[in-house]
């Protein structure tokens, strides 16, 4: 972990540009949020772009041909670790397995691009909270719904979520609960949400927030 002091040094040095696609994609700012993970505020496009891009949007194989030209203000960058390149594939196919609920359950992923010499996958920026502190002022039965919501969907395309903690979990501002982080998850599941191991994901984690509130209520 860093200090505040030695985060203000790191973001200093980091690198403004990535190339995605056909795209060198140049940010104003940039900003280390955990260690191999950066958001960055992209620089306005010139506006004859703007407006090819805002009429193009209108077409979805555009934006599915070429991601690129189609990124958002701010998006999250997540370079891929030292010694962690099948975990990274992993991750990759993921998220590819997921398209359907991309934007919805999981972050949209625009692709693989390079940033600062390294593999990172382009993802959009979640506007919410992660469930570290939040789950402590949302009722228990909204807690389950929402995580047999979110896990079920990713059941429903065969994915074994195997990273369920709490700091992995981010609820949006309109009160839907998204999923990201994975790198260590199993593809190709074909058991039923009854049999699923994300059930019983759910399941282990409302009894370890039921005791945690429990204790904090002494």
């Amino acid at each position: 972990m860093y200090t505040d002091n030695e985060l203000l040094l790191q973001n200093d040095k980091l690198p403004l540009e990535f190339r995605l696609g056909n795209r060198l994609i140049v940010a104003e700012k940039a900003e280390l949020l955990l260690e191999t993970v950066y958001r960055l505020e992209l620089k306005r496009p010139p506006l004859l772009i703007a407006l090819i891009q805002r009429f193009a949007s209108l077409c979805p194989w555009a934006r599915a041909r070429w991601p690129e030209w189609f990124l958002l203000a701010t998006v999250i960058l997540k370079k891929r670790k030292a010694g962690w390149e099948a975990e990274f594939e992993t991750e990759t196919q993921a998220y590819d397995v997921l398209k359907p609920i991309q934007g919805t359950i999981v972050p949209y992923f625009y692709g693989e691009a390079v940033y600062d010499g390294s593999p990172a996958l382009v993802l959009s920026l979640i506007e919410g909270e992660t469930l570290t502190h939040l789950w402590r002022y949302l009722p228990e039965q909204v807690l389950q719904k929402r995580f047999e919501e979110a896990l079920g969907a990713l059941t429903s395309y065969g994915v074994h979520y195997t990273d369920a903690k709490l700091d992995n979990f981010m609820m949006r501002n309109d009160g839907r609960l998204m999923v990201f982080d994975f790198e260590q998850v199993k593809l190709g599941s074909t058991r039923s949400w009854e049999e699923s191991p994300n059930r019983d994901n759910v399941g282990s984690i409302m009894r370890g927030l039921k005791m945690r509130r429990v204790h904090l209520e002494r």
